[in-house]
């Protein structure tokens, strides 16, 4: 038997004790407080691709994405570190409502520190981060005091994080070289906390359907971008003195990808890997780093093409195509490492990683196709990725029904 316990409320019936959720429950679905915490880090993710998109367009597309890469990591991980501590323990009282939103304040301050990050001040955008956890690990303090049962796992979880936020207040203020080393060791240490916990917890300490649907809901936020870039792109060209351009094809493009990286994502990756075994649900949990940071590099790289195209300031085709093509390649090889090291389909896999492929081909075509022509290439090869994901799911479903009909064929079948 599952040793979880039902919440139940403190005398005065303002707080509930903080122990781990029923996990055998059929459905969870995200509260009203985690979807507006979501919505603190559409606005961290929107200021981290405005940084990549500028890059791009000011002639810096290879500094701006390693700077894009490396400061997605602590916006990734602090809402995925507060979607795993949700899964577990959180209950909709008084205290778990104003530490979470503590922590939507600050991730506020960290989108706000986010541009001196990119110009090489991260004192700001450390102490911002550091400050914006510790309410969370508050929250893990708290379900420790709460849960014996789960004490050493909740524990190891606080003193992990804890630790890992020294660690970067204390790089920020180094010069580079140490600054490195310590970043590095505070990012293991953040990476490596939830392995150890779990190992210590008698039981499962999420569930599964829940942390999918948290999941999708972050890749609909990364979407977003790409939705927003169109929009606020288009904006911008019909607000100029030139004409439309190529602005009508990159928007199209890029509308059609979004959309179908929504449809792939959704119906090719499934849940699976979660109720496998633990490897594979860190293998998915883990793995969606990529595929958030892909995505949300979709949206960056399509403004930056509809700037570029608006001012007449292409120069590098190359650049400026592959500021949506490596992208989207990026994000169906994660779609597919998912599929094939989590859910363990490496047919469906295949095919994925087929496209990719092509995504990147079309890149030595930039110098003699326009980018909109590379951007409808691009779309072609994720309708093509959609339509192969529906003819799939047909031929399952129509071989489930003849499944089925022979079933109740057989000698002693009910009918």
């Amino acid at each position: 038997m599952p040793s979880t316990t039902s919440p139940t409320r403190r005398p005065g019936g303002i707080l509930r004790p903080a122990t781990m959720r029923d996990h055998d429950v059929h459905e969870r679905p995200s509260t009203p407080l985690e979807l507006l915490f979501d919505l603190c880090f559409v606005v961290a993710v929107a200021v981290l691709a405005a940084g990549l998109d500028h890059g791009i367009v000011d002639g810096h597309a290879l500094e701006a994405s390693v700077t894009y890469v490396l400061l997605f990591v602590p916006i990734w991980w602090a809402w995925m570190s507060y979607t795993w501590y949700a899964t577990a323990f959180s209950h909709d009282d008084a205290l778990t409502r104003l530490l979470t939103l503590l922590q939507m304040a600050g991730v506020l301050a960290v989108a706000a520190a986010i541009p001196t990050a990119i110009d090489g001040d991260l004192l700001a955008f450390s102490l911002a981060y550091a400050a914006m956890r510790l309410p969370l690990i508050v929250q893990w303090l708290r379900s420790a005091h709460d849960d014996p049962a789960h004490r050493a796992f909740a524990l190891t979880y606080a003193g992990g994080s804890a630790l890992a936020q020294v660690g970067w207040v204390v790089g920020a203020v180094l010069p580079a070289p140490a600054r490195a080393a310590v970043f590095s060791a505070a990012l293991a240490v953040e990476l490596a906390t939830p392995v150890l916990a779990v190992k210590r917890s008698p039981d499962r300490v999420f569930h599964p359907w829940h942390i999918a649907e948290r999941y999708g809901l972050f890749t609909i936020i990364v979407l977003g971008e790409t939705i927003l870039a169109v929009s606020v792109g288009l904006r911008d060209v019909l607000d100029g003195d030139g004409g439309l351009g190529s602005a009508p094809a990159i928007v199209g493009a890029a509308l059609v990808i979004a959309f179908g990286l929504w449809w792939i994502y959704f119906d090719a990756l499934g849940r699976d890997a979660l109720t496998r075994h633990r490897r594979a649900a860190f293998l998915w949990g883990y793995g969606h780093y990529v595929l958030f940071a892909a995505v949300a590099a979709v949206g960056a790289g399509v403004q930056a093409q509809l700037q570029l195209d608006a001012h007449g300031e292409v120069t590098d085709h190359v650049v400026s195509a592959a500021a949506v093509a490596m992208p989207v390649a990026v994000s169906l090889a994660a779609i597919a490492w998912l599929q094939q090291a989590a859910n363990g389909k490496v047919g469906d896999a295949v095919w994925l990683y087929l496209g990719a492929v092509v995504a990147c081909c079309a890149l030595p075509l930039a110098g003699a196709w326009p980018v909109a022509a590379i951007d409808a290439l691009l779309a072609v090869v994720v309708v093509a990725l959609v339509v192969r994901e529906l003819l799939s799911q047909r031929r399952i479903t129509r071989g489930s029904s003849a499944d089925r009909a022979a079933a109740r064929r057989r000698p002693g079948a009910p009918r």
